[in-house]
């Protein structure tokens, strides 16, 4: 079967300067008032420089969707490490998907969640490697059942979920570790389990250590600093403080964020190097394997680091936003990337495979993902974002996120707690929401679904009985009463007793 991300050589345009990359890349015919984005600083000014952010989600998503075989678009890696290329093509656009659709679930944008979800579930064998790093396979099973409800995905993700919670966390370190948070956090969101709440929890607070003084962090080797995989665990970090709130997060990403506006030049591309002050005959480095692990990967050049660190200024309102998007959408041609922009690794290297395509899948599907989570969390902060994927989404009308609820009497509450063989679950909505009310026991099974659907504006306070759903009495206990609104959700633990 063919697939598209074929070995071929590296556009001749790659090295130019931005100006004549422009030229390279723009689409013959088209014209495009961005064009004056990749002029140099000093030829351009602030009022005529368009931000390319919109019109790349728009190419690279049109090319997956052109490209597709069998509802997905795979890399021709897939024969080199099927769990990595999965990971990083159909894992990444399925990510992307959900974070469009939390903005406008549209009937086409949900059936691309169910294709790629359900292409993951036929292969979940084959794919996973049962380490931390099937944590982005768990949160993307999660994220397809928090948009379409489809009880399927969530049974995947709650079994992967039981055993990525099982692994020690002292085993959850640096990128891996944080990918295993995403998921868990996410799983605390849907389904409020402790356990997966504490471990996303007990994760940050060991990753302390790890981030050296300058706000950067290493890949494998503790004490090295390494660009690219601090900007990617800000990535992380930044998925993770979406879906939960804890002390670690910020300070983390601010650092983070301080550092690699350091790191980054003013033509958008990172600088690796670069001679030691006061110290002749000395260069500093800023990737593992020049800063003492040199069993790592030579993680310069990736096409999706600057996607990874335009995420994070815009998060930041960092100034360096607008060169390092000017500098990625060079990079761009007709929708695709290729894998590297500069610094190829010889045939020698064990990362070659990964290095040498000129239309790289797995860096595309990232890189919508990156954008896409960009898109998301402007019109989460009320910045309008004109972005239209033929009958996908249309975010030109999306307003920002309701405010927290207002309630007319009072937010969910449990009356008695304790609950002596049964409770009212009482709360009041002043306009008409979709949700969930449900009642969960400790471990986190849904053990009784109350209401699923429409709520109507007013007061609600139906009984729990002290039964499943089977109508089978259950034994005393901690229970949580779980509300679940337009994604907002409330929890409220109670003790049930006999």
């Amino acid at each position: 079967m063919d697939r598209p991300g074929d070995q071929r050589p590296r556009r001749a345009c790659a090295g130019l300067t931005l100006a004549l990359v422009a030229c390279c890349l723009l689409p013959g015919g088209t014209s495009r008032t961005v064009v004056a984005a990749h002029a140099p600083a000093s030829l351009r000014s602030a009022d005529v420089w368009e931000d390319p952010l919109a019109p790349m989600v728009r190419r690279i998503d049109a090319y997956l969707q052109t490209s597709q075989v069998d509802g997905v678009t795979m890399d021709w890696r897939y024969s080199v490490i099927p769990s990595e290329e999965i990971r990083q093509s159909v894992v990444c656009q399925l990510l992307a998907y959900v974070e469009l659709a939390r903005l406008d679930a549209r009937t086409r944008l949900r059936v691309e969640i169910v294709r790629h979800a359900d292409f993951l579930l036929g292969r979940l064998d084959e794919v996973r490697s049962f380490t931390p790093f099937d944590g982005m396979l768990a949160y993307s099973l999660l994220g397809a059942f928090e948009i379409t409800h489809e009880e399927r995905f969530l049974d995947a993700g709650r079994r992967m979920m039981q055993d990525l919670l099982a692994i020690p966390t002292p085993q959850c370190v640096l990128n891996g570790g944080l990918m295993v948070a995403m998921s868990a956090a996410e799983y605390w969101r849907l389904t409020f389990d402790t356990q997966a709440n504490q471990k996303t929890r007990d994760i940050l607070a060991q990753l302390l250590p790890y981030q050296n003084t300058d706000g950067s962090f290493p890949h494998w080797c503790p004490g090295s600093r390494d660009i690219h995989y601090t900007a990617w665990m800000a990535t992380e970090l930044v998925h993770i403080g979406r879906l939960m709130v804890d002390s670690h997060i910020e300070p983390f990403v601010s650092t983070m964020s301080a550092f690699l506006e350091q790191r980054i030049a003013q033509d958008g591309r990172a600088n690796y190097e670069e001679p030691c002050p006061g110290v002749p005959d000395c260069m500093v480095y800023y990737y593992s394997r020049a800063t003492g692990c040199s069993y790592d990967l030579d993680s310069r050049g990736w096409t999706v680091e600057p996607a990874y660190c335009g995420m994070l200024f815009d998060r930041q309102g960092s100034p360096k936003y607008r060169p390092v998007m000017t500098f990625l959408d060079s990079l761009e041609e007709g929708g695709t990337l290729a894998d590297l922009y500069d610094y190829w690794p010889p045939p020698s290297d064990p990362e070659y495979p990964w290095t040498i395509a000129d239309t790289s899948v797995v860096n595309m599907s990232v890189i919508l993902w990156a954008l896409s989570t960009m898109v998301a969390g402007r019109i989460e902060r009320g910045v309008p974002v004109d972005l239209v994927l033929d009958d996908l989404i249309d975010t030109s009308g999306v307003t920002p996120p309701a405010p927290p609820l207002v309630y007319e009497s009072m937010p969910l509450a449990v009356e008695p707690n304790p609950a002596l063989g049964g409770c009212v679950l009482r709360f009041s909505l002043t306009e008409a929401r979709q949700g969930l009310l449900a009642v969960f026991d400790a471990h986190g099974r849904n053990v009784r679904t109350l209401k699923s659907g429409g709520f109507t504006r007013g007061v609600h306070a139906p009984r729990w009985d002290g039964r499943d759903d089977a109508g089978r009495t259950m034994p005393p206990g901690i229970y949580f009463a779980h509300l679940r609104l337009d994604h907002r959700v409330q929890t409220r633990r109670f003790a049930l007793l006999r």
